[in-house]
């Protein structure tokens, strides 16, 4: 079984339609939690093709992705995706950064991990972190 997600927004060109940007400001991220944390560690230990993944936790970092995830794929040292839990909601954003921008949304950090490098076997229905 495929994970579930669902296309938020998609914009043909090079900037995120106003859509896009309505929904990540509306879900602003929430901090991690420990399992959390613990999962995309072993993700990255995994996935060695990805270049670098960390949680923006410093209050001086950029309000974009301050709380979220930031995978960087690729020769470019700029961030490829951005993965966050939004405030109040149970679900995973997942946003591309460059080419075709889109927001996808998943039911749990496993499957929004394994959206960008599937490294860890597809659960039958149970809730992971």
């Amino acid at each position: 079984m495929q994970p579930r997600y669902e296309k938020i927004a998609a914009d043909r060109g090079s900037q995120m339609t106003d859509r896009t940007e309505h929904v990540l400001r509306t879900f602003p991220p929430r901090p991690l939690n420990p399992d959390e944390r613990a999962l995309v560690q072993a993700w990255l230990a995994i996935a060695c093709d990805v270049a670098s993944a960390y949680v923006s936790e410093r209050r001086s970092d950029d309000p974009a992705i301050y709380h979220r995830i930031v995978v960087t794929v690729g020769p470019e040292p700029t961030p490829s995706f951005l993965i966050h839990a939004p405030a109040g909601l149970s679900c995973w954003l997942v946003q591309s950064v460059g080419g075709e921008p889109s927001v996808r949304r998943f039911d749990s950090l496993r499957a929004a991990l394994n959206a960008i490098r599937p490294v860890f076997p597809v659960a039958g229905g149970a809730r992971e972190p």
